[in-house]
């Protein structure tokens, strides 16, 4: 859904004289069990407090996303002429996405929605990204499906 967000942004922003497209890419964080002190690298052999490699591995998603979202800046600025800038960071997708949104005074969210089912519905605080968002956040709000 987020291509298609993608898509949708670069739709809006060509009708609109000098605008900006900010592709953000949160990585969730992943709970750390409070036991565990020490991993061994799976790639190196090397004993890391656990801490260190979380943070190996973040590093390592946070590249592959950035290989891949490149790509995608360099197709919509080459065909169309957009500035888009590139933000990906880590933490809980729903809070870094309005903390962005707020500090960089977004005139507009596109935000790709798979919808929220099942069980996640009738739990407060569980549910989707894109509706989370869209209750928080001072600017408008377009969900894409």
């Amino acid at each position: 859904m987020s291509d298609k967000a993608l898509d949708k942004a670069v739709e809006i922003a060509k009708l609109i004289k000098d605008s900006k497209i900010i592709i953000i890419h949160v990585i969730p964080e992943i709970p750390t069990p409070i036991f565990l002190k020490e991993i061994r690298s799976p790639k190196t052999g090397i004993r890391l407090t656990f801490s260190e490699y979380m943070e190996s591995l973040y590093e390592q998603m946070k590249s592959e996303t950035k290989e891949k979202l490149d790509e995608r800046k360099e197709k919509y600025s080459s065909k169309f002429g957009l500035d888009i800038e590139i933000y990906i960071t880590v933490g809980k997708p729903t809070e870094k996405i309005l903390e962005y949104s707020i500090d960089r005074k977004a005139d507009l969210v596109v935000i790709g929605s798979t919808g929220v089912t099942g069980i996640s519905k009738f739990f407060k605080g569980l549910g989707s990204v894109s509706r989370n968002v869209s209750e928080k956040v001072s600017c408008p709000v377009l969900i894409v499906r």
